[in-house]
């Protein structure tokens, strides 16, 4: 087994400390591609609002990680989908509660 010293001497060597800083770099630009991807998908999934949807992705694009976080924490919390699903159970449960008033009401009027 190599010692400490042989694997550091090995890493430094300039075609192998080449290879490690290329893929390194590679790998953070493919991260920084990522996440600006995926911060457009998200925030057009969220929202209509186009100052928003720009500011985001401009957070994402300069600030990159630190952008991502700053755009978790100021991001609408609920889907377009998932506000239209709940206005439709709104409705539906307003719907219900006027019906049953004025059921009740006719039960009332037959009643006296």
């Amino acid at each position: 087994m190599p010692s400490f010293k042989e694997l550091v001497e090995w890493f430094i060597q300039p075609g192998v400390s080449r290879i490690f800083l290329i893929c390194f770099i590679i790998y953070l630009l493919l991260l920084w591609a990522a996440l600006i991807i995926w911060t457009t998908k998200d925030i057009i999934s969220r929202t209509n609002n186009i100052i928003l949807q720009i500011v985001s992705i401009i957070l994402a694009v300069v600030l990159n990680i630190f952008g991502v976080l700053i755009y978790l924490a100021i991001r609408p919390s609920k889907t377009l989908i998932e506000k239209f699903f709940e206005d439709l159970e709104y409705e539906a449960l307003s719907d219900s509660v006027i019906k049953e008033k004025k059921k009740n009401k006719k039960f009332k009027n037959k009643t006296k």
